[in-house]
């Protein structure tokens, strides 16, 4: 078995998983948008209705799930791109 040095471990390239790529990023981010602006008509469409006030919470959480998603991945992106910084220890 051929033995690594520390240096050699240490430096070489990270390993980035394909559902961790820029493309698969930008993919979910463009649905994770069409369901933010779905949810979006689904809670006019329920204010403007009153027989489903009452289910204003199903376009709501789905508005909310998506949003969650949106950030995620402009985190993602924002870090592998280098505009986001993470904190460093002291």
């Amino acid at each position: 078995m051929n033995k690594k040095s520390k240096s050699e471990l240490l430096f070489r390239k990270a390993f980035i998983p394909w559902y961790d790529t820029g493309f698969f990023l930008f993919l979910t981010f463009g649905f994770a948008l069409l369901v933010m602006l779905f949810s979006m008509a689904g809670i006019v469409a329920a204010l403007d209705n009153p027989c489903f006030t009452g289910y204003i919470w199903v376009p709501s959480v789905s508005l909310l799930l998506s949003l969650s998603l949106t950030l995620s991945s402009l985190i993602r992106l924002g870090r592998r791109r280098g505009y986001v910084t993470e904190p460093q220890d002291r």
